[in-house]
Formats: structure tokens, C-alpha cells, sequence
């Protein structure tokens, strides 16, 4: 076996696949009832692979937030710590996230991702408001997910999904996120006529771009 982290996921298809992310998280997926020693031959055979794709992430992307004593994350920018406290709620106390110390790793986790879910929503459902007024346009559905890839996404039904790892990030990117999926609404896709509405609204957006494009991986993969 190697002597790597490898997290497991069953799948329904018929194949086994590996999958490295940016973030360092190497995924072996397969159908449940796969032999073990099938895994570890494949494993096996895979080694030079997962080590060459190791070896071309990105040296400055962030480990996975474990939701421990001290630990630093960024909520809308500004630098907060996580602190352990005899009490049984979850709390955002401005530069302090405060989490009960009883809880097991994976409730742990659950509960402070729900209580970022909480505090994003609180934050971006007036913008959407204002937004969708300015734009004269309508979201018919608001998620909140933690996405690998995505900061966010418009269906044709003007449903849109945003990503959780948005609560790390400054005021004015998510603001440009969500005037940017909510032009979707107006333009499914991304023409000269799609940027000009993305434009009317914030003239400067190209520094948000440029912000994601420089900054964002280091935001994006705190959560997963």
C-alpha cells in the first residue's frame, strides 16, 4: 500500500479512478464491492502517478480547515480564529468563531459548515436583493454548497449556486460573484452582451477577475 492519505468513495459505475485535487486530497473511487487487494494492486500500480501529480500542485494552496483550538480561517477577509468553548452553540463572535470542544470530528465539521452556510446567507441575501432590483431580473432559487471548482452557477431556471468558500472571501468579490450569476439570468452564457450587463453594475470587475484568478485558489479549498 502507499504511504499517502487516500480517501475512499464508492461509486455506481463499473471503473476504479483516482482522483488528485488541487488541494493535495488524492480520492480513490470505485464500485462497493471491489475486492481490497484489487484496490491495493491498483493502488499499487498508480504510485508514480499520484506522487508526479503531488509534485505539480500549486505550494501555496491552504490545508482542508479542521475545526481545531487556535486554528485561522478567513471570514469575509479579515483573519479569525477558532476557539473551543465549554458551551453548547455554535457563535460567530466577530474575530472569533467559538465551536463546543465535546463534539467528534465529523459533527464538528458538519455544525461549523452549517454555521458558515448561516453566516453567508445573512450576508449575501441583500445584495441579491439589490442586485436582482438593479438588474430587473429574478433568482427563483438561492443554494449554499461547498464546490471543488466553482465559486458559482445559473441554471436556465434561474436557480443559483454559490459557493460556501465565498465566506472566506472580501465583501466586493462576492459581490462580483453574485452580480455575476445573476446576469446569467439574463444572459445564459458569457457574450459581449453578458459582460456589458456585468459591467453596468461594476464598472471595475476585471479586479475582481484578476483577485480570483491570483488569490482565489488559496480561499476556495478551506473546505474541502
Amino acid at each position: 500500500m502507499i504511504d499517502l492519505t487516500i480517501e475512499r468513495k464508492t461509486t455506481k459505475g463499473r471503473n476504479i479512478s483516482l482522483v488528485v485535487y488541487q488541494n493535495g486530497r488524492v480520492v480513490l473511487k470505485h464500485p462497493a464491492r471491489v475486492p481490497k487487494k484489487q484496490l491495493e494492486e491498483f493502488l499499487f500500480e498508480k504510485k508514480d502517478w499520484i506522487l508526479a501529480k503531488l509534485k505539480q500542485l500549486p505550494k501555496d494552496i491552504p490545508q482542508k480547515l479542521k475545526f481545531e483550538d487556535g486554528e485561522k480561517i478567513h471570514i469575509f477577509g479579515i483573519l479569525t480564529t477558532i476557539s473551543l468553548s465549554s458551551e453548547k452553540k455554535y457563535s460567530y463572535l466577530g474575530k472569533t468563531i467559538q465551536i463546543p470542544n465535546g463534539d467528534n470530528s465529523g459533527s464538528k465539521i458538519r455544525k461549523c459548515k452549517k454555521l458558515l452556510k448561516e453566516i453567508l446567507l445573512e450576508k449575501i441575501l441583500p445584495i441579491i436583493e439589490k442586485t436582482s432590483t438593479a438588474l430587473n431580473t429574478k433568482v427563483t432559487k438561492i443554494s449554499i454548497k461547498a464546490m471543488r471548482s466553482l465559486w458559482g452557477s445559473c441554471n436556465s431556471k434561474n436557480q443559483i449556486s454559490l459557493n460556501l468558500s465565498l465566506v472566506h472571501c472580501p465583501d466586493y468579490i462576492i459581490e462580483y460573484i453574485i452580480l455575476h450569476e445573476i446576469a446569467h439570468t439574463i444572459e445564459h452564457n458569457h457574450s459581449s452582451k453578458f459582460w456589458k450587463i456585468v459591467e453596468s453594475q461594476n464598472p471595475n470587475y476585471k479586479i475582481a477577475e484578476k483577485w480570483l484568478k491570483d488569490e482565489g485558489k488559496k480561499y476556495i479549498y478551506y473546505l474541502n
